[in-house]
């Protein structure tokens, strides 16, 4: 009987202390928060930060000169692929292992890129004309596994800003900027079919459905975006706007879009159903790129020249917050639960981390390097 109770309290001792265990090493190891990667212009590094703590975890060479400028992740995040400005390249991050895997060769000066909605794709376009032959400008396909260059486009023009695909990777639009239009690559034959618009064609997007694109027409007083509808890839509306329109988004019920106005210093809001403008709100100097919350009731705005972020109420169409942050605010991102904002200081060292709740910086990253521009979330 003794020994059974020795046994029996041995066994609950043993279950109790492995219980405790597990518990606290739940406890030790929680949820791990994304890594954020920043590619820094003027110091030729990607940096990555850890979000928990808001430091740098390390700062990553992509080579001397490269001026990169974007970054674009693939869907598992696992890897990044910077586009290096000013040599000509892509480099590709391991994510997990914090390194430069691999240099793509490319045309002069790449851009903005996007991964195709099945991930197995990257297609970067050039923000100048192909060399020797400047009135056609390429865009890449690069095979985001073996990192080899599959397919080269040729659009018009001498450079293209933007590029979004159809929400069943069919299409790719691109804003081709010298030529004030939109060129439409079909992503299976690679033809190209052009999109007449207004002159600068500058940023996209699509609305949730994906039957519409907008563009953005920079240049101008007024200025104007165009509405494309999808499927017959023809204009249905040129809408005016304020002067040099640069960014635009979708509300996620579709009723509205969002237009940062450079010139005017406002953000333009056009209902979806009469395609006019219902609302002009005051925000900053040089009001540039804009983030919409998932939940649609705010808009976050990068006042490039004022050092802050309007936050629009769009219930009543008016700015309840100004939120000052790091010097020349550039790219601005939520982070992958919706919680925090990132902020990149485009002419600083720093990135704001503003709290979408209580609207205000809750953190600021030191030491990214030089001209921060873009930002990524990887695992």
């Amino acid at each position: 009987m003794k020994t059974y109770r020795l046994s029996l309290l041995l066994i609950i001792f043993g279950f109790a202390f492995s219980s405790s265990a597990l518990a606290q090493s739940a406890q030790m190891s929680p949820t791990r928060a994304p890594s954020l990667f920043v590619p820094a212009r003027y110091s030729d590094i990607v940096s990555a930060i850890n979000t928990s703590t808001n430091q740098v975890v390390t700062q990553i060479p992509v080579g001397v000169g490269a001026y990169p400028i974007r970054i674009t992740m693939t869907l598992d995040g696992l890897k990044a692929f910077v586009s290096d400005n000013l040599t000509a390249s892509i480099s590709v991050i391991d994510t997990v292992a914090l390194t430069n895997i691999a240099t793509i060769p490319v045309q002069r000066r790449p851009g903005t890129s996007a991964i195709t909605p099945n991930g197995t794709q990257l297609w970067v376009v050039h923000q100048v004309g192909l060399e020797g032959h400047t009135s056609v400008s390429p865009v890449e396909v690069i095979d985001t596994a073996t990192n080899l260059i599959i397919h080269t486009v040729l659009i018009p023009g001498k450079g293209a800003k933007d590029i979004l695909f159809t929400l069943d990777g069919r299409f790719a639009y691109t804003a081709n900027n010298t030529l004030g239009e939109v060129d439409v690559i079909d992503t299976t034959t690679y033809q190209v079919t052009t999109i007449p618009t207004e002159p600068g064609s500058r940023r996209l997007a699509i609305s949730p459905a994906g039957d519409r694109v907008y563009v953005t027409n920079n240049h101008g007083t007024p200025g104007s975006v165009s509405v494309i509808d999808t499927a017959t890839q023809q204009v249905i509306a040129t809408i005016p706007v304020g002067a040099a329109p640069f960014d635009v988004g979708v509300t996620p019920n579709n009723n509205e879009v969002y237009v940062t106005n450079q010139g005017d210093m406002t953000v333009d809001v056009i209902d979806t159903t009469t395609l006019t403008v219902i609302a002009t709100i005051p925000t900053g100097i040089l009001s540039q790129l804009l983030v919409i919350t998932p939940d649609g009731t705010k808009v976050f705005v990068a006042n490039g020249f004022s050092d802050t972020v309007s936050v629009i109420n769009t219930a009543t169409h008016t700015v309840i917050a100004t939120i000052h942050v790091v010097h020349k605010p550039w790219t601005i991102k939520l982070s992958p639960d919706n919680m925090k904002l990132y902020v990149c200081g485009g002419h600083d060292t720093r990135i704001s981390v503003i709290d979408v709740a209580s609207l205000t910086v809750s953190a600021t990253i030191e030491n990214v390097g030089s001209g921060p521009w873009d930002l990524g979330f990887g695992p």
